[in-house]
């Protein structure tokens, strides 16, 4: 072998091995299944970086990968013709409110007419589920919501997208509809996956916390040292949300921490993100 060929080949090396180190997939690890008590409070960005820029937009998506946010949360309805689309919408006909500049429900309107549709802050479309998953892969977490009440199409639709992107090590399932916990565990039984269900709970809920393979989603102040513990004994993580309206601050920050919270879906991620950092630095852990 000629000299010229084994400095080629050396040269060949060196480039895939760059290449490798600095185009591998960020995410590493999957908050919502697993559930170790020792492990950093993990931050979801709920709808995006929505107060920079308009929720459930692929733009407030990148933006949370920029910021190298652990986590996104996103709504899923369905169209008219059955496109899966990101909105959070109000009811379950998932209302277009003023964050748009048409009104309407996603359920009863076609794709082709809602893509017309721009956000009125930021002139941006309403994205699909598709493009957010090809935007998300290899890139960052998602928690996937289900808002749509029509169960059975919802999630066989959306398990053939998850499907195709061979997206199971990068998504958790969940909704206020609990009916979904039964297909999600129906779909791990059969495929043998491991996918993960969170039952989402309005505030004061009465809540379940022997359900296998799932975790709790709860309005902050629900999530008191009690109910966090409670929790883990039946090996559920906790997750918690705030309103969109609502401010957020370091000393709440603290307290989901002492009680025991292990994501903190969060309207402010950088501001969690850095208190939650300077949080286990103060007290000496996870150096």
């Amino acid at each position: 072998m000629s000299f010229y060929i084994i400095i080629k080949l050396f040269y060949i090396f060196l480039c895939l091995s760059i290449y490798n180190k600095f185009n591998k997939p960020k995410v590493k690890r999957r908050p919502h299944d697993i559930f170790n008590p020792n492990h950093k409070v993990f931050v979801e960005s709920h709808r995006g970086v929505n107060r920079e820029i308009d929720e459930n937009t692929l733009d407030s998506f990148q933006k949370a990968i920029d910021y190298n946010i652990g986590s996104i949360e996103i709504d899923v309805f369905l169209t008219q013709d059955n496109e899966m689309v990101i909105h959070h919408g109000t009811g379950p006909f998932g209302c277009i409110d003023n964050l748009f500049d048409h009104m309407g429900n996603v359920v009863n309107l076609t794709w082709e007419e809602l893509s017309s549709y721009r956000t009125r802050r930021g002139n941006l479309k309403m994205p699909t589920l598709r493009e957010t998953l090809k935007l998300a892969k290899n890139k960052i977490f998602v928690n996937l919501e289900f808002k749509d009440p029509r169960i059975d199409l919802t999630f066989s639709l959306v398990m053939k997208l998850i499907e195709e992107f061979d997206f199971f090590d990068q998504i958790s399932l969940s909704s206020f509809y609990h009916e979904y916990y039964n297909k999600v565990i129906e779909y791990n039984k059969k495929n043998n996956r491991n996918l993960v269900f969170g039952f989402l709970y309005s505030r004061g809920g009465e809540f379940n916390i022997n359900q296998t393979g799932s975790s709790l989603n709860v309005y902050w102040t629900d999530a008191t040292k009690g109910l966090c513990d409670a929790a883990h004994s039946h090996g559920m993580p906790v997750l918690v949300w705030f309103e969109m309206d609502e401010e957020e601050n370091n000393e709440i920050y603290q307290l989901l921490i002492e009680n025991g919270v292990d994501i903190i879906c969060s309207n402010e991620p950088l501001l969690a993100k850095k208190y939650i950092k300077y949080y286990y630095y103060k007290n000496k852990r996870y150096k």
